[in-house]
This record gives C-alpha cells, structure tokens and sequence, in this order.
C-alpha cells in the first residue's frame, strides 16, 4: 500500500482524525493544511458532518482579542477546536479555517492501521521551494533516462547500418551530442 497514491499524496501519509472521546471522524489529513502554534491545533480546510460548528460568537479563551465559533464533536458533544472569524493582523491567517484542538484529537493511520499522537505527525505543507527541487530533480532523471535511450537506439541503429549517428540527429541535421547525466 506504500505505493499507492491519491493525487500527490501516498497512502502512508493519510490520516483520520477522530475525536479523542468517542472516535468518531472529525477530518483527515488531507483538508490539514499546517498547524498553528498558537492555539496548539490543526488547521484544515474542511471538516466531515460529524463536527457542528456553533452559533454563538465568542471573544473570550485563547484568541481574547479575536471573534471565533467553537466547534463540537456531534455525537459526545465535546469541543473539539474553533473557527476564527475576526482576528488580529497577526492570526489573519487562521481566518474561515477549521482549527482542531491537537489535545482533542485522536489520529488513525490508515496505511499501518495504528493509532498515533499528533505531535509524533508532521503535517507541515512542504514549501514551493521543496516542491521545485523535487520536479527539478525528476525531470533531470526522466531527462538522463531519455538520453540513456536515445544512446542505446544509437547503438543498435549503428550496429544494424553501420552509421554511427542517431536517427534523432540525422532527422534535425545535427551532429552527434554526448550526454553525461549525474543524479
């Protein structure tokens, strides 16, 4: 299952958060996208049906400066986290997300089907500078893999004609390259 992917993410790194009181499923790793210090909680983008978001506005608890919703588990009715819906400069940021309370939290892997503390997870976006490095690096791969056959169909097309330049180059009128790849 390490090889199964879902869009970009693989399989091992899925998540299930479910509440830490009844398990029943909150979220998942999916809609996680970081987590804030501040209030000590995951920041996702969605939530599932089974947590309500409560209709009164608060001001008072961890964001004293800030207007927020609480959020509660549906079934045991425990809180479960906040959405923040005004804050300061500061926490703009945090704004119409679902932050879920890492301490009211219980995570499910789902590839090793084993429970695990949130803080032991790191569900930190990588960075656009990650993401660059990564494709650069596998074109560079995909790029020394098409040379290395590029090289191999010039071998066997020499060995069959007796000519000593590839197809490729005879096609464009080019000269023969090298190609030296280093991964």
């Amino acid at each position: 299952m390490d090889n199964v992917m879902f869009g970009s993410l693989k399989a091992k790194d899925c998540v299930i958060f479910q509440c830490k009181i009844c398990h029943s499923v909150l979220g998942d790793s999916l809609q996680c996208c970081g987590t804030s210090s501040i209030l000590n909680a995951l920041m996702c983008l969605r939530v599932t049906e089974n947590v309500e978001l409560d209709s009164i506005i608060l001001i008072q608890g961890p964001l004293s400066e800030c207007l927020y919703k609480s959020l509660h588990c549906s079934f045991c009715r425990a809180k479960v986290g906040m959405v923040p819906c005004s804050t300061t400069e500061s926490l703009s940021h945090l704004r119409g997300l679902y932050c879920l309370d890492k301490g009211a939290l219980h995570c499910y892997m789902l590839q090793s089907k084993s429970a695990v503390e949130v803080s032991d997870l790191n569900l930190e976006p990588q960075s656009l500078t990650q993401h660059i490095g990564e494709l650069k690096r596998q074109i560079v791969v995909a790029h020394c893999r098409l040379m290395a056959a590029v090289k191999k169909l010039d071998e066997l097309v020499g060995e069959e004609s007796g000519l000593g330049s590839s197809i490729l180059n005879l096609e464009r009128g080019h000269k023969p390259q090298t190609y030296h790849c280093k991964v």
